[in-house]
């Protein structure tokens, strides 16, 4: 059985108090009023350190954009799943990594590009059976996805299937657990997080290899439609000095996995 030192699982809807410091906000003022800040427990872009206290790019580029506002966050993980139901359904709600996505596209306010997104399949290097040279050769084999990620959303709109292709995981802990006991042939993962991911729930990233890249897309932060387009104003004001001023790209530079497209 794999050894997993991170129990990401555990941490999954913790609150965490702001690990950062900034102005408090005013009474009575709303637009000051602290935002809820969701994070997916994948690395490098955000993760509980040795403490406990979230770390990672998105977290790092987060922090320096609400400390610029003068705002707090209150910090949560959660499955993407949770995430994305939460940002729909809730008002000031911060996602720090999200896919702009045509079918998202109207319910968020969208900060960004933060890096780079590559999404492969892979297979174990054992199972020399399972041959992909081509999307429409995947279609052989059934793929482990994220529920409701960017991945699993580009697949369905390709014609694969839920429940004959595609086997939907809540987090990544379901979706290696499934690909090393056989329950699936091919797992899809964003390059930029597949090695640590492995190595964070105990299993050996040289026992799979990729077969094949499905997309080339971006990330970026997003703020819930609900919160008003002043808070988003305000947000966004911040985030291009950041990219203006060198901040974003010496922030990436600490994370030697993460790529920038701009």
């Amino acid at each position: 059985m794999p050894n997993r030192r991170d129990s990401f699982p555990a941490l999954l809807g913790l609150a965490l108090l702001p690990a950062f410091g900034v102005r408090a906000a005013e009474p009575g003022d709303p637009a000051s009023a602290p935002l809820t800040v969701l994070l997916e427990p994948v690395r490098p872009y955000s993760f509980p350190d040795a403490d406990g206290k979230p770390t990672g790019y998105a977290v790092d580029l987060m922090q320096e954009m609400l400390r610029r506002c003068h705002l707090n966050g209150q910090l949560e993980f959660n499955s993407w799943a949770g995430i994305y139901q939460r940002a729909l359904a809730d008002p000031r709600v911060l996602v720090v990594s999200i896919v702009r996505l045509g079918e998202r596209e109207p319910n968020f306010y969208w900060i960004g590009p933060t890096a780079a997104r590559r999404a492969y399949l892979y297979r174990l290097k054992a199972r020399a059976d399972v041959h992909v040279s081509s999307l429409d050769s995947a279609r052989a084999y059934r793929i482990g996805v994220i529920r409701d990620d960017a991945t699993e959303r580009d697949l369905l709109s390709k014609g694969f299937e839920l429940g004959k292709q595609l086997d939907r995981s809540p987090d990544h802990a379901a979706l290696l657990r499934k690909l090393f006991a056989g329950r699936d042939e091919l797992v899809a993962l964003n390059s930029a997080v597949a090695a640590a991911t492995f190595e964070s729930f105990g299993y050996d990233f040289n026992k799979v290899e990729p077969v094949l890249k499905l997309s080339d897309i971006k990330l970026y932060m997003a703020v819930s439609r609900s919160s008003g387009p002043a808070l988003y104003a305000k947000l966004l004001s911040a985030w291009d000095a950041m990219r203006r001023d060198g901040t974003v790209a010496a922030i990436a530079a600490r994370y030697p996995n993460v790529s920038l497209l701009d």
